[in-house]
């Protein structure tokens, strides 16, 4: 008897456990159904599915997360934020949902909601960077801009290699008129992703206000690079080029900061570069291009090779290299070279908008006679460096280097290069230095033209 009992109360259970099973079966297979559909972008068809799999299990978290998402992408916020509810009370911990809900308030315009929702996801998760991001947005929407880049500061030190943080920073310091600090953000943002022209373009906005037209131009033009039909990049670059024509031309107002500009630049040696072209071209200063991180390298091969003919078509005499982080040291030298009439070639400034990046790199090493190498740290162990050091030692170009950091060259420049002869640049003053670099690139010259005729 007991044992006739046991078997009616295990099939009844088994019998319960399959009845219950075949519902979950089927909203899961709704749930497939409503993720293959969203994955189509066939979104009613997606939401249905998901609608079904919640009808028939309404706990199924998974099918209500992407319920809501369907419904944003369809503009039903109301219904998203709804269905996200319901999912946050079953999981009220879910930071993604939590995040989702936020994004959705914010679409709506219901910031406090939003900010709400993003403290909370901060709160549960706080390394959760996505959330900091979302959440600094949302107080920038609410106009609490010192909270703001709080936040944003707080996702640069969990995710410092996330494009977004560094570019939401600096859209919030260029609306809060720290120009300096928003070219910063946008300079860090733009050496994760540099083909964002959005970037390029606040980038050359924020040098414009500080009065650094010529740079500004150089940001423009990177950015037109990229989106050669960015009505905003078109229409800032104008606008940049006129007031420099203003400067150069020696208009009625000129506002301060045009005046002061150039006379910080001359102290760097920058500001002879700005003259000599004006007063060459009477027009404005026209710089195209990518800001340069791919610097080359050096070698004593180059030398015995010789190479200083160059094909026709290219007029320069020096293809200059060099770190973005070294650009100052970069302007200083070309201000100088060009000021005692040696030829230039320097990024970003001589890639015209449009032209294919590698190929203009590849070109003007080709043409140049001798390539200078700002070598750093920052130069040595980058991967462009090998690739222009072997284009420069191929075509047989007199490689110079210029080192101002105490530093060796990594495996593979040493390779290339064999041992270099320095230009050591390490002890102030840089423009001692610099004069020296001069002369060491007029002697190369002159003895190139002496063995051409």
């Amino acid at each position: 008897m007991g044992v006739s009992r046991i078997r009616t109360v295990t099939a009844i259970l088994l019998a319960f456990l399959l009845v219950v099973s075949v519902p979950a079966q089927d909203a899961r297979a709704h749930y497939t159904t409503g993720l293959a559909f969203l994955d189509q972008k066939q979104y009613d068809q997606a939401i249905s599915a998901f609608q079904q799999a919640v009808e028939i299990n309404p706990s199924y978290f998974d099918a209500l997360t992407s319920l809501g998402y369907a419904y944003t992408l369809t503009g039903r916020f109301d219904e998203a934020i709804a269905t996200y509810g319901q999912a946050l009370a079953l999981q009220p911990n879910s930071t993604f949902t939590l995040r989702s809900l936020g994004y959705v308030s914010s679409q709506k315009g219901d910031y406090p909601q939003a900010l709400a929702a993003f403290d909370r996801a901060v709160d549960i998760d706080p390394s959760d960077a996505a959330a900091w991001t979302s959440r600094g947005l949302a107080l920038s929407a609410l106009g609490r801009f010192n909270e703001s880049i709080t936040s944003y500061r707080n996702a640069i030190q969990i995710a410092p290699s996330s494009f977004y943080p560094w570019f939401s920073l600096g859209m919030e310091y260029y609306g809060a008129g720290m120009y300096s600090e928003a070219v910063s953000a946008f300079d860090s943002a733009l050496a994760i992703d540099e083909r964002s022209s959005e970037s390029w373009n606040y980038r050359g906005l924020s040098l414009a206000a500080l009065g650094r037209s010529q740079e500004a131009i150089e940001s423009y033009h990177r950015g037109l690079i990229v989106d050669p039909d960015d009505a905003a990049l078109l229409e800032n670059r104008d606008a940049a080029e006129a007031q420099l024509r203003a400067y150069v031309g020696g208009g009625d107002s000129i506002p301060w900061h045009y005046v002061l500009v150039p006379i910080v630049l001359i102290g760097l040696a920058a500001g002879g570069f700005l003259i000599l072209r004006a007063k060459k071209k009477g027009t404005a200063l026209q710089v195209h291009g990518i800001p340069s991180s791919a610097p080359p390298g050096v070698g004593a091969e180059a030398e015995d090779a010789g190479g200083m003919g160059g094909p026709p078509g290219i007029h320069h005499d020096v293809f200059l290299s060099y770190s973005s982080q070294d650009k100052p040291i970069a302007d200083a030298i070309c201000a100088h070279l060009e000021a005692s009439s040696v030829r230039c070639w320097i990024a970003p400034r001589d890639i015209l908008p449009g032209t294919n990046y590698p190929r203009a790199i590849v070109d003007a090493i080709d043409g140049s006679r001798i390539m200078v190498l700002v070598f750093s740290s920052r130069s040595n162990h980058s991967h462009h460096v090998v690739r222009e050091l072997s284009q420069a030692v191929s075509r047989g170009v007199i490689i110079v280097p210029f080192r101002i950091e105490d530093v060796q060259p990594s495996r593979d420049m040493e390779y290339l290069i064999g041992v270099p002869h320095w230009l050591d640049a390490m002890t102030p003053p840089l423009e001692q230095h610099i004069a020296r670099l001069a002369g060491t690139v007029a002697t190369l010259l002159s003895r190139g033209k002496e063995s051409a005729g």
